[in-house]
């Protein structure tokens, strides 16, 4: 990699010393510089764009590596008149031309007739990527990050809150660019307590380069929160409430502040979520005496989450940056769930039925620290960027769980126990990162990067049973798990342009070292892995209306550290989970064949191969009557699937964000005792249509819809939603009111089943869907600069693992 580097070096040395460059100073009409114009190089014969870029904090800008050639300078800002210098030659190959500065007068404001209506739709397609721009959505307010993700196309949520993208488990959740560092349930609770208000894109990268840490089979989910846009002072401020059964509410601030030298920004939200679930769970066991278990349960959850971001930025010069974040967050989750749950025998006459009550306590905090470095080598688009990563987190999840069997004839109590369960789990991460971007020419570059993680994780439960009224440690149950992890990671990107093709190379390679260790158990294993995962695109560009590409990438799924803690969760005394030590790493090969025409309408076509999917697999004791529930190796998935994107604009104030996906899914699971394939052809359509109205109204209504579809074990069957909202513009624009209602008919849950062997298990899920939320936000400030940076910590992998 380094003679490559120093190769590449040499050659941009060698282009450098061949031409020439331009130098000049953007003012008002006073001589005070204008810091982020728009500067553009034209050429004199023909007006020709040659190159472009922003002036800096003192309004300079210069021009590298231009040819010789007659050019001139057009300048332009909002609020101002564009305007262009004389034109000049630039004769001499390494000379540098320095020019007058250029002044731009105010633009005049007789604009009362003029008003700018244009915005960014909820869905766009750019650079491989969906993005759902949730600042332009009405529907959104007063909803949870969860909720979005439930709409948005491609993206399924199973009936344990679950992500699921185009069918397939194994979605990595960043959070501006930066892991969360979360089991599946702790990262699910996460989602549900950050709230639409507090989000400004949502990111769905379904083939990820060699950049991207390779965790991740289906691909990865990036949330960007919102940040200040603007230079002096400036932010904004909102608050919602909502109601379904119960009400919530949230509310938050954002602060940036600018100047020549510095950039500090701020994020403060806090919120309160109060709602329900219920869940209908039908279970069959086998062996000499058959029987049949149905349960009902009604769970009531509150949420309490308080979340903070804060950052400053020091410019120590126009080309180097340095800066230091801090994130963190502490939320709270109680629950209270009471249920019901009928056994009858074979004839199917009930017998005695279970009463349970489970009562639950979670404490989620954490504390990440970030120090980045930034250095543009140069105006073509070279840098290098550094960070260094420190996070701390700590899950505390208390139940207290007792029950009491009931003859369904007499209405006896025949029996009552109780346990308690007391596990809590510290993590602690650190990573260190570089990626190098070194511009070759106008058609080439290459990126390269590094990166190494350490992580810790300690896991401690213990096990209280309820014996003569009080709870008696049972130390047989007690455990305590230690895992850590060391990845090292390195990668090299080759992008070339040949005439209207553009390719791009690239190769990630990462050594994994791990030490499951189970103490209570004294088991531990111990794994090192090298692999390579390989990248490659190639689009051509036909016309102005037809593009055509191809990629291919290569990813792994490890497993979370939660699954990998062997610890028990009780649901009821017939009904667990327990995680597994054993589980190995799956692996997903990625093609997608996509076609675009007049840049906004696409098809995906695609084809992805995973051997050993980790997946949720039910295993049944017919002596104890007991259904475990565990995380396996499962087998293999094979998917196909074709994704349209299809905007459209009926009339000007009418626009209409549509995407259809279709795809194949099968899983052939392999266990020792058994095999069986779970396949399933499934559709899903989603619509956003917004109506842009007079006097600063807005109007939306969204729908989806998916058809039955396979998850692992499980074959879901239909669900779909209709939302609406409203929108209205006050205190001459700064200030914006939304009304929105999300699933009008009560038509989103989860319904499906697992029958395999002795298994047989139902579910049919329903919880606080449709809702009434009204929020207000107001902008204050100076609205017209730039704010904080961008960029993704070294903290990337590692996020989505962290768990229980």
């Amino acid at each position: 990699m380094s003679v490559l580097l120093f190769a590449a070096s040499l050659k941009l040395l060698a282009q450098e010393a061949q031409t020439g460059r331009i130098a000049i100073r953007i003012t008002d009409a006073s001589g005070k510089p204008l810091p982020y114009a728009s500067v553009a190089v034209r050429a004199t014969a023909d007006s020709a764009l040659v190159k472009g870029q922003m002036s800096d904090e003192e309004g300079k800008c210069l021009f590298e590596k231009m040819k010789t050639g007659q050019y001139y300078i057009e300048a332009s800002q909002m609020g101002y008149t564009t305007q262009r210098s004389a034109a000049f030659r630039l004769t001499d190959a390494g000379k540098t031309v320095n020019l007058s500065p250029l002044a731009l007068p105010a633009a005049p404001k007789n604009l009362k007739g003029v008003e700018v209506t244009a915005q960014k739709p909820y869905v766009e397609r750019a650079e491989g990527k969906t993005i759902l721009n949730v600042e332009s959505s009405v529907t959104a307010a007063g909803n949870t990050v969860l909720d979005l993700l439930r709409r948005a196309p491609g993206v399924t949520v199973d009936k344990d809150d679950n992500l699921i993208l185009k069918g397939k488990q194994g979605v990595t959740v960043m959070i501006d660019g930066k892991l969360t560092y979360l089991s599946n349930e702790a990262l699910a609770e996460l989602l549900k307590s950050m709230t639409a208000e507090s989000v400004a894109q949502i990111e769905i990268i379904t083939s990820p380069g060699a950049k991207y840490d390779a965790a991740g089979t289906s691909g990865i989910i990036n949330i960007k929160t919102k940040k200040g846009q603007v230079t002096g002072f400036n932010g904004s401020i909102n608050a919602s409430i909502g109601a379904g059964k119960y009400v919530f509410g949230n509310g938050g601030a954002s602060l940036n502040w600018r100047t020549k030298k510095f950039n500090w920004f701020a994020n403060l939200n806090a919120g309160e979520w109060n709602g329900f679930n219920t869940r209908l769970l039908i279970r069959k066991t086998g062996g000499a005496t058959p029987l049949q278990f149905q349960q009902d349960v009604y769970q009531t959850s509150r949420f309490l989450n308080r979340s903070m971001k804060t950052g400053f930025d020091y410019f120590i010069t126009p080309k180097h940056t340095v800066g230091i974040m801090v994130t963190g967050y502490t939320n709270a989750f109680w629950r209270n769930a009471p249920s019901a749950t009928q056994v009858a025998n074979q004839g199917g006459v009930t017998d005695s039925i279970l009463y349970t009550g489970l009562q639950g306590n979670n404490r989620f905090r954490n504390i990440s620290y970030n120090l980045n470095y930034k250095w543009k080598i140069d105006t073509s688009g070279s840098e290098l960027t550094m960070d260094a990563d420190y996070a701390k987190f700590y899950n505390r999840m208390n139940s207290f769980l007792a029950d009491s069997m009931v003859n369904a004839h007499s209405g006896v109590t025949m029996k009552r126990s109780g346990i308690r369960t007391l596990p809590y789990t510290n993590i602690s991460i650190k990573s260190i990162k570089a990626d190098l971007v070194r511009v070759l020419d106008k058609t080439s570059k290459i990126e390269a990067g590094a990166k190494t993680s350490f992580v810790s994780t300690e896991n401690n439960m213990r096990f209280d049973s309820l014996e003569n009224g009080a709870f008696i440690p049972v130390a047989s149950q007690y455990d305590q798990f230690v895992y850590k992890e060391n990845v090292l990671a390195a990668y090299l990107t080759y992008r070339k342009q040949i005439r209207n093709t553009d390719f791009v190379l690239g190769l990630r390679l990462e050594q994994t070292m791990s030490d499951g260790h189970s103490i209570s158990l004294k088991s531990r294993i111990k794994r090192t892995y090298l692999d390579y995962f390989p990248n490659v695109s190639i689009d051509h560009k036909f016309s102005d209306n037809h593009k055509l590409g191809l990629a291919f990438s290569r990813r792994i799924n490890r497993p979370g550290y939660g699954q990998l803690n062997p610890f028990m969760f009780f649901l009821d005394k017939f009904t667990y989970f327990r995680g597994n030590s054993f589980l190995t790493p799956a692996y997903t090969q990625n093609t997608e064949l996509t076609y675009m025409f007049k840049q906004k309408y696409i098809a995906v076509l695609g084809y992805s191969r995973s051997t050993d999917v980790i997946n949720e697999f039910l295993i049944v004791d017919n002596e104890t009557k007991v259904t475990i529930s565990t995380n396996k190796n499962i087998g293999e998935q094979i998917m196909y699937s074709l994704n349209l994107t299809l905007p459209f604009d009926p009339v000007k104030w009418w626009n209409s964000n549509n995407n259809v996906s279709l795809y194949y899914n099968q899983y052939r699971i392999r266990d020792s005792a058994l095999a069986f394939n779970n396949e399933q052809f499934t559709s899903n359509f989603n619509s956003t249509n917004t109506f842009t109205l007079p006097k600063d109204y807005k109007l939306e209504l969204s729908g989806w819809f998916e058809s039955p579809n396979v998850y692992g074990i499980f074959r879901g069957r239909w669900m779909w939603g209709v939302s609406a909202g409203a929108q209205k513009q006050i205190l001459k624009k700064k200030g914006t009111i939304k009304v929105n209602v999300n699933d009008i008919f009560a038509s989103n849950r989860f319904r499906g089943q697992a029958e395999y062997g002795d298994v047989f298990l139902y579910v049919n899920n329903r919880w606080q869907n449709r809702t009434v939320n009204v929020s207000f936000s107001y902008r204050f400030g100076n609205n017209k600069i730039e704010g904080a940076r961008e960029r993704q910590t070294g903290s990337a992998d590692e996020s989505r693992r962290a768990g229980n």
